[in-house]
C-alpha cells in the first residue's frame, strides 16, 4: 500500500535532532513500522529554513515532500512564545494545492494527517476539494467546545476515519457526535535500553523532567522540593529541563538553598544523560495542570521504564497511572496533596519500587506498537476498500 503521512512541522532546531516532541515521534515511528511491514511511505511536512533540521527518528528510506505552511505559528517553533491559532489565506490555498498534487502524483492509496483540530480541518477540506485518496485524521487531542458548528461539520464529515490513542480524547469526539477509533500506541524511546547498563539497584532521585512551566506543574514541584528536601537528605531532588520562554522563578534559589537539589539544563554537561538521571530515580514528578497532548509521552516513557510517577488527575493521565498501584495521582495545582503524596512514596521506597514494576508491566500490555500496527492497518484497509 502507498501511504502518506502528513505531519505539519517535523523539523526542529539544529543540534536538537534527538530531542523530539511526542506529536512528531509517534507518526515517524509509525512510518518506520509500516515500512518494515512492506508498505511504501511518504512524509508530507512543511518547509523549513537552514536553522532547522530533520530529526534522527525519521525513517531513512521515507520519501519526504515539503509544502507551504498555512498556519500562523507565533513563537512556538523558536520556543520564544505561545502558538498562534490563525490561518494565512494565500499560503493555506497553496498548501492545499501542493498536498493534492503530491497525493495524485505519488498515487497514494491513503493519506494520514497527524495533529489536532486544525489538522483535521485540513484533512476534511482536502477531501471536500477533491483529494484523490481517502483521508485519515490521527488526533492527539483537540479543542472541545461541546458542539460541532455548521461551518466545521463538513470538514469533520469529509474525513474517512478518525483515530486517537486515548479513551479520554475518543470520548470527547464521540460526545460531539463523531465516530472515532481508539488505537493506543507504544513509546518510541526505550530509556532502559538507551542507558546501556543495569539501572541502579538503589534509586535515590526524585526527578522533574519537562519544561519548567506552571502548566507542567513546576511550581508545585518547587514547593514540594523545598519542603521535603530537608526531610530526606539522602534523596536527590533534581530538575532536567529544556530552555523555555516562561520558566518559573526560584529554581536556582532552591538549588543554592538545598545541597541535595540539582539542576540539569539541556544540553546536559558531559556524562549527564536523561536515561541515566531517570533510571536512578525513585519517583518522577510530573504534576501537570494542563496537557498539550494525549497521552503525555513524558509520563508514558517514565512508567514504561518502570519509574513510579506522581502526576495529576487531568485528561488522559489516569489511563497511564493507576493511583496507589502504579503511581500516585493528585488534583491539578494542589500543592498540599502533592507534597503528601510524594512524602508517602519516599517514606516507603520498597512499596514505591513495586509500583514501578507494576507500571512497567501494565504499560507493556496496554500500550505497545505491535497492536497499534495491526489495528491501524485494519483502519487503513477499511477506508481504502470502501
Amino acid at each position: 500500500m502507498r501511504i502518506g503521512f502528513f505531519v505539519s512541522v517535523v523539523s526542529g532546531q539544529l543540534g536538537f535532532e534527538n530531542n523530539v516532541s511526542g506529536h512528531i515521534q509517534v507518526p515517524l515511528h509509525g512510518m518506520r513500522l509500516l515500512q518494515e511491514a512492506g508498505h511504501e511511505l511518504h512524509l508530507i511536512t512543511n518547509r523549513f529554513g537552514r536553522d532547522r533540521s530533520l530529526p534522527t527518528c525519521l525513517p531513512p528510506e521515507a520519501t519526504v515532500h515539503l509544502v507551504d505552511d498555512g498556519r500562523a505559528r507565533g513563537g512556538i517553533l523558536e520556543r520564544t512564545g505561545d502558538q498562534k491559532h490563525g490561518l494565512r489565506l494565500f499560503p493555506l490555498l497553496k498548501q492545499l494545492r501542493q498536498i493534492k498534487r503530491i497525493a495524485r502524483a505519488e498515487r497514494l492509496d491513503v493519506l494520514c494527517f497527524f495533529g489536532f483540530n486544525r489538522t483535521a480541518y485540513l484533512a476534511g477540506a482536502l477531501r471536500r476539494l477533491g483529494l484523490s485518496c481517502p483521508a485519515v485524521a490521527v488526533l492527539f487531542g483537540g479543542a472541545f467546545t461541546g458542539t460541532v458548528s455548521k461551518f466545521s461539520r463538513p470538514c469533520w464529515t469529509g474525513i474517512d476515519a478518525l483515530v486517537t490513542a486515548t479513551g479520554f480524547v475518543a470520548q470527547q469526539y464521540r460526545d460531539l457526535g463523531l465516530t472515532i477509533s481508539r488505537i493506543p500506541h507504544g513509546v518510541v524511546r526505550d530509556l532502559r535500553a538507551e542507558l546501556g547498563k543495569t539501572p541502579s539497584s538503589s534509586p535515590h532521585r526524585v526527578l522533574f523532567w519537562r519544561d519548567a512551566s506552571i502548566e507542567n506543574g513546576a511550581d508545585v514541584t518547587l514547593a514540594a522540593y523545598h519542603e521535603l528536601a530537608p526531610a530526606y537528605p539522602d534523596i536527590d531532588f533534581d530538575w532536567a529541563i529544556r530552555p523555555y520562554w516562561d520558566e518559573i522563578p526560584g529554581i536556582d534559589t532552591l538549588v543554592d538553598t538545598h545541597q541535595n537539589c540539582h539542576l540539569f539544563r539541556f544540553p546536559y554537561a558531559d556524562g549527564i544523560t536523561l536515561p541515566g538521571l531517570l533510571m536512578d530515580s525513585l519517583v518522577v514528578m510530573l504534576p501537570f495542570s494542563r496537557l498539550s497532548i494525549d497521552p503525555q509521552l513524558t509520563i508514558a516513557e517514565s512508567v514504561s521504564a518502570g519509574i513510579p510517577t506522581l502526576s495529576s488527575t487531568i485528561r488522559s493521565i489516569p489511563e497511564l497511572i493507576d493511583h496507589g498501584r502504579t503511581g500516585m495521582l493528585v488534583p491539578p495545582g494542589d500543592t498540599r496533596a502533592t507534597i503528601d503524596a510524594l512524602d508517602t512514596m519516599l517514606s516507603d521506597p520498597t512499596a514505591t519500587a513495586e509500583m514501578g514494576e507494576c507500571a512497567r508491566a501494565d504499560f507493556a500490555t496496554e500500550w505497545n506498537w505491535d497492536s497499534w500496527t495491526e489495528q491501524f492497518m485494519y483502519v487503513l484497509d477499511r477506508v481504502v476498500q470502501s
